[in-house]
C-alpha cells in the first residue's frame, strides 16, 4: 500500500478536529460553569443512561474520570444520585430542573460551536460527515479495548 500523504492521516486529522472543537467547546461552557465532559454526561443521562455504569458507557468515561464529574454536577445541584431499588451497589442519576436547563443552555451553545467549526461543509456534508462517524464509533469502536476516557 502506498504511503499516504500526511494531510490524510486520519489520527492526524481526527486529533486536529477533536483537539480543536474540544477546546472551544470547553472555553465556552466554562462560561456557563461547565465543562465538556459535564455537559456530556447531563445529556448521556437525560437521554436516558440511569446508572453510573450506563452513563460511563453512554459518555465515553471510564469510572474514574466519571464520578469526579458526577460529584461536581451534584455540588451544583444538576443532578441527583439515588439507590437503585434492585441493586444495593449501583446509583440511579436523574437530571434536576436546574441541570435541565443547563443542558438546554449548553447545547445551544455546542450547537453553535459546532455549526461554526464545521461551516467549511455543506448542511448534507455535515450529516454525512456525522453519519459516517457514528457509523464508526457504534460499529467496530461500540466496545473499546483502549482503556481510558475519551474526553
Amino acid at each position: 500500500m502506498p504511503e499516504r500523504p500526511l494531510r490524510e492521516n486520519l489520527v492526524l486529522l481526527l486529533s486536529i478536529v477533536a483537539h480543536v472543537s474540544k477546546q472551544t467547546q470547553q472555553q465556552a461552557l466554562e462560561r456557563l460553569g461547565l465543562g465538556v465532559r459535564e455537559h456530556v454526561v447531563l445529556a448521556a443521562i437525560s437521554e436516558g443512561a440511569p446508572t453510573q455504569l450506563a452513563i460511563a458507557r453512554k459518555a465515553g468515561l471510564d469510572k474514574s474520570t466519571l464520578i469526579p464529574v458526577l460529584d461536581h454536577l451534584e455540588r451544583h445541584e444538576l443532578i441527583e444520585k439515588h439507590p437503585d431499588p434492585h441493586d444495593r451497589r449501583a446509583r440511579i442519576v436523574t437530571v434536576t430542573a436546574a441541570g435541565h436547563r443547563a443542558l438546554a443552555t449548553s447545547a445551544r451553545t455546542v450547537g453553535q460551536i459546532e455549526d461554526d467549526l464545521l461551516s467549511d461543509l455543506t448542511p448534507p456534508e455535515q450529516e454525512q460527515l456525522r453519519t459516517l462517524l457514528q457509523r464508526i464509533v457504534e460499529g467496530r469502536m461500540a466496545q473499546p479495548s483502549v482503556p481510558g476516557s475519551c474526553l
